[in-house]
């Protein structure tokens, strides 16, 4: 594959994936950001030790929420 190629390959790769994320945003709509609720939500305080701790955000929750 020669430079020429490859650069058209990537250039016909974006716009297909472009074409694929425009029709699924007009069925699914855009994408919005957690909320402070939600972020609360599906995260997990995690305890190191007696004085510390630090706050894991838990993707497994979120599928589980969505059902």
């Amino acid at each position: 594959m020669t430079i020429k190629e490859l650069k058209q390959y990537v250039e016909n790769k974006k716009k297909r994936n472009a074409a694929k994320w425009k029709q699924e945003t007009a069925i699914h709509g855009h994408c919005k950001p957690f909320t402070d609720k939600d972020y609360s939500k599906n995260s997990e305080l995690i305890f190191n030790g007696k004085k510390s701790y630090r706050r894991k955000f838990t993707h497994s929750v979120l599928w589980n929420s969505t059902k």
